[in-house]
């Protein structure tokens, strides 16, 4: 036991003073400018919003008199394929703003515009295979904080909420805001309203964190006001620019009051449900929100899985209640597949079964520089189990430090389960820079978490950390986590207890310049697994000797994948094949062949092969995108699994088809056949969505499914589920 707390007091010094080299490197003078551009040694730019005296009619024409004389903020300049270059098609961007309301006029000139790649209508599609413009703000001046807007030439819109400088963009949050475009002979226009009553921010702050990216399909170019460079996200507020003169602005009272009335039929039997949610600012950066009768009808399916691991699988969250704001909760160096401390998922669901919300409560927003997330839910108990009626409970509060850092300290109570009382509490750390040795990304983070479980009687840590390089020629990590045996977090999520795990990293992405190649990348990810006596129980070595990524947008792809397994105990994989306990040494192989999603059609083809456990296992994927218009999608998936082994032989199926129709950018109707041949379920979901107005929708949604019978092959109803959900927004 004193070695154990000895290796984990040098492990935290050794992460905390790796942390000290990145807050050094992060706070030196001439990089703590507040708006220093290190690519250009220049200062990041400022832009001027302009007051408008009259009405603007969100049309995608910019016609009004505002529009004329408000001045455009500045050049875009590509991060990307030419760092630095000059933009191949210019981009004019005009801000204007009332007391209640934000506008963008963008004007994207092109000069080919039947070259325009459009293909999605859906809100909150992703908008990654389309022309687009994206606008992101900091309206809280954290430099890491905020939100984005996204629309395409089609009017397609997508948001989201930035936490801590995310690079993964987080489609979850929908705000209420409008967009309209138009396209002409000189290119496209898009026309954005956003009212402040849609985001949090400090009165009399007339200073905000700005930055504007336009991407041209077609040459797979992107184009940013601010922080023009490949290492560089979007999202990455540290490297905003600034939006001046927002003088006069009000949130109104900050009150929303969104009831719902929904209405089903699921088994024969008929009901028709009630509730609402109630948003409120407490401050203006402080929001409040409470939901009563919570009602997820309108949230998509999982998609499924067939498990051939002896550990669970991570499904994400799906719905809006815990996705908003979620980010706050989040803990430095913690990743869903070594450990979450705080999973939503546990809440609302158990063992495959809807649990009904009663009433959940949820604080989220920022108060000088701390970050505060505090969530509170309960349950009902459900037919056959009153235990599910259970309080849960986390909370989470950081601090900023520096420009994109932060130390944290988070807590959760409760056992969705009901079986005794389980607590955790942990705290966490990250120091980050994108001003490393001039422009380079560099981070450094930790965590230490404790559990205490009423049930079994017992307590355990978990602790790790990260240090990260992710940069555009060298991508390097090094990852160490520890967990417990005895480590259960109840609201959390942990596939794997009593090991260490080390993750290193390291990734050489070149640019030939030549052969119509945009960038190689030769990867390689080990990561080794042992228990609490160092005896090794796993390890695997990702290789990628060739990735290939075209300026066309196609990707070509070879893996090579030595790894090898300890069964500790006899492991059943699927009904009837049992493999014994044991070592086993596995190599396979794999090719990766995709091309590219700006194109009409989209196909995507991995083959893996080589040996599993004791015989051999051949997967493989195809997946192909019909896009015949803006208004029309297809997709058809197949994942197959074809396991030879000494102790029998099996196979494994998942079907995916997917189908979607979007009259306009507010009416749209997706449709979901999956079939995977271990739960023999096929199942369909039908999801017709009408926003009436941003803020009031319309959903109708339909689930069924059939279990397909092994004697005789037929197809018999399994569960039969329709609803009809009605929300309206009351803005205060």
């Amino acid at each position: 036991m004193t070695r154990r707390i000895h290796s984990l007091f040098v492990l935290l010094a050794t992460f905390v003073s790796i942390a000290l080299a990145v807050v050094t490197a992060a706070a030196s003078p001439a990089q703590a400018a507040a708006q220093a551009n290190p690519t250009s040694g220049a200062q990041a730019p400022v832009a001027k919003a302009a007051r408008s005296v009259g009405t603007i009619r969100v049309d995608g024409v910019l016609d009004e008199e505002a529009w004329r004389q408000a001045p455009t903020i500045g050049r875009l300049v590509q991060a990307e394929p030419a760092e630095g270059a000059q933009a191949t098609e210019d981009t004019e961007i005009h801000v204007l703003f009332t007391e209640s309301t934000l506008y963008f006029g963008i004007v994207c000139h092109d000069r080919t515009p039947a070259a325009i790649v459009s293909t999605h209508l859906t809100r909150d599609a992703d908008l990654g295979s389309d022309d687009s413009v994206l606008v992101a703000i900091d309206p809280f001046l954290d430099h890491r904080n905020g939100f984005f807007f996204q629309v395409n030439p089609a009017g397609a819109r997508a948001d989201g909420q930035i936490a801590n400088n995310s690079q993964e963009a987080n489609l979850d949050w929908d705000g209420i805001w409008e967009a309209a475009t138009r396209t002409t002979a000189e290119g496209w226009i898009a026309e954005i309203a956003i009212p402040f009553k849609t985001l949090r921010f400090k009165p009399g702050q007339t200073t905000w964190g700005l930055n504007v990216e336009r991407r041209i399909k077609r040459h797979n170019e992107t184009d940013r006001w601010a922080g023009p460079r490949r290492d560089v996200w979007v999202t990455n507020l540290s490297e905003a620019g600034r939006l001046e003169g927002l003088e006069g602005i009000h949130q109104g009272r900050g009150l929303d009051i969104r009831p719902y009335v929904s209405g089903g039929e699921e088994n024969k039997d008929g009901k028709v449900a009630g509730g609402f949610d109630l948003f409120k600012n407490l401050t203006p950066n402080m929001n409040a929100s409470v939901t009563v009768n919570t009602d997820f009808a309108e949230t998509e399916v999982d998609a499924r899985q067939i498990n051939l691991t002896r550990f669970p699988l991570f499904f994400p969250e799906k719905r809006a209640f815990f996705l908003e704001g979620a980010g706050v909760f989040d803990v430095a160096a913690t990743t869903s597949d070594a450990v979450l401390p705080f999973f939503t998922r546990r809440i609302g669901l158990l063992s495959g079964r809807e649990v009904p919300i009663m009433v959940g409560t949820k604080i989220v927003g920022r108060q000088s520089d701390y970050n505060i997330g505090v969530l509170d839910v309960q349950t009902r108990g459900i037919d056959g189990d009153p235990d599910a009626a259970q309080n849960l409970l986390a909370a989470r509060v950081s601090r900023n430090v520096f420009r994109q850092s932060w130390v944290g300290a988070i807590v959760t109570h409760g056992n969705p389960e009901g079986a005794g009382g389980n607590t955790l509490v942990g705290v966490d750390a990250r120091f980050a820079t994108s001003t490393f040795h001039g422009d380079k990304n560099l981070s450094s983070s930790w965590f230490l978490l404790r559990t205490d479980d009423q049930t079994s009687g017992t307590s355990d840590y978990s602790f790790g950390g990260n240090l990260d390089y992710p940069n555009d020629l060298w991508d390097t990590s090094f990852g160490y986590r520890q967990i417990g045996e005895n480590f259960r977090p109840a609201l959390g999520f942990v596939p794997r207890t009593g090991i260490r795990r080390v993750s290193p990293g390291l990734a050489f992405k070149p640019r030939p310049g030549r052969w119509g190649i945009r960038q190689m990348h030769f990867e390689l990810e080990p990561v080794w697994v042992s228990d609490m006596h160092n005896v090794v129980q796993s390890w695997e070595a990702y290789t990628a000797p060739f990735n290939v990524e075209m300026n066309s947008g196609e990707h070509l792809e070879f893996d090579y994948m030595p790894q090898y397994e300890r069964l500790p105990e006899p492991f059943e994989i699927t009904d009837g094949v049992t493999i014994p306990a044991g070592s086993y040494r596995m190599t396979r192989w794999g090719v990766q062949v995709e091309t590219a999603d700006k194109r009409p059609w989209v196909a995507r083809t991995e083959y893996n092969w080589g040996e599993f456990y004791s015989g051999t296992r051949r997967e493989l994927q195809l997946g192909f995108t019909l896009k015949p218009s803006t208004h029309v999608a297809a997709t058809v998936e197949l994942d197959r699994n074809d396991i030879t082994l000494r102790e029998g032989s099996f196979e494994t199926q998942v079907i995916t088809v997917r189908g979607e129709y979007n009259y306009s950018a507010d009416v749209s109707w997706s449709n979901l056949v999956q079939y995977d041949n271990e739960s023999r379920i096929l199942g369909f979901q039908s999801r017709f969505r009408w926003i009436l107005r941003p803020g009031n929708d319309v959903f109708l949604v339909v689930n069924r499914g059939w279990l397909r019978r092994d004697f005789d092959g037929r197809y018999i109803p399994s569960f039969d589920k329709g609803s009809l959900k009605l929300q309206y927004t009351f803005r205060l």
